[in-house]
């Protein structure tokens, strides 16, 4: 099994792998140990059990193979069959720290972040192994790391360094992963100034919108009070106007008429020299006649006065 350090150079991740601490793949002359112990064993207990005999070798070397083979698949990057082999081993050894650490790092290679997880706290719980559950502390970092938890990714390198202070890895990951808080932070800071300047940008936008709708209501409104205005100013001058007539065929009117009493003085004078014409002309023609009446009237009229005096008449002499 390998472990893996996060690494960032050039904008782009970098994994940086470092050999881990696998005791069946660093040790294969432990298989030759193993081996010796069981012959050993068996010569021992001969008298005791055939069944020890036989049947711890066969699980020794059955495990180791498997554990082997699975290594093989791991190192070829054939996920999927090293898991299924060290699955197999798993079963046959439930209680191997080191085969449900191998079973959880083939889990973190596939990507199954939650099922590695679950490996590694097995491992850091049950492990007799300090540099184990130092690996699995790491890793269950680095999980959590790639689960975008970067807080909780903190907490687990620092476990891992409590138990290995010269961890050069977690101790990388940790400065690594802390950084990366504060650019991600930034980067969220930036974004939400940038989502509230969208907004204040929006808001002046609607504002400018609402204000050029006010504007152009407020202009609608001033045209249709000029037009308004010029109506009533239009009617106010036919008025005036009309009422100008009025007055001028008023005042026209009594000039007519002071004419028309001029035009009547002047033809009174007129008449009048016609009636001293006629009259002069009447008292030419008639003249004899009306002085005709006036005798005759004089003589009714002494007539008259001499009845009521008793007298009689005496017709005067008619000159």
């Amino acid at each position: 099994m390998r472990r893996e350090c996060i690494a960032h150079e050039c904008e782009a991740e970098i994994l940086r792998l470092t050999p881990q601490n696998d005791i069946m793949t660093q040790y294969p002359q432990i298989e030759d140990i193993i081996s010796m112990i069981h012959r050993t064993l068996a010569g021992m207990l001969v008298v005791f059990s055939g069944i020890l005999i036989i049947a711890y070798p066969a699980r020794g070397e059955s495990l180791y193979s498997k554990m082997k083979k699975g290594s093989d698949h791991y190192e070829k990057g054939s996920y999927d069959e090293a898991l299924k082999t060290f699955v197999d081993a798993q079963i046959e050894s439930p209680e191997d720290s080191q085969v449900k650490y191998n079973v959880a790092s083939t889990h973190y290679r596939m990507k199954n972040y939650e099922e590695a997880v679950k490996g590694y706290q097995d491992v850091a719980a049950t492990a007799r192994d300090v540099r184990l559950e130092e690996q699995s502390l790491y890793n269950i970092g680095n999980c959590l790391y790639r689960q975008g938890k970067l807080e909780e990714s903190l907490e687990y390198y620092k476990k891992a360094l409590d138990l290995n202070p010269d961890d050069l890895d977690a101790k990388y990951n940790l400065e690594f992963v802390r950084e990366e808080i504060k650019k991600r932070l930034n980067q969220a800071k930036q974004r939400e100034q940038e989502q509230q300047q969208k907004e204040k940008q929006k808001e002046q936008d609607g504002q400018q919108q609402q204000d050029r709708q006010q504007e152009g209501e407020q202009k609608k409104e001033g045209e249709q009070q000029q037009q308004q205005q010029a109506q009533q100013e239009q009617t106010e001058e036919q008025k005036q106007e009309q009422s100008g007539q009025q007055e001028q065929e008023e005042k026209e009117q009594p000039a007519a008429g002071e004419q028309q009493a001029a035009s009547a003085r002047e033809d009174q004078p007129q008449k009048g020299q016609e009636q001293d014409v006629q009259a002069r002309q009447m008292t030419r023609e008639e003249a004899e006649n009306m002085l005709r009446s006036v005798k005759e009237g004089k003589r009714d009229y002494r007539k008259q006065q001499e009845e009521r005096a008793g007298g009689s008449y005496r017709p005067s002499k008619d000159w």
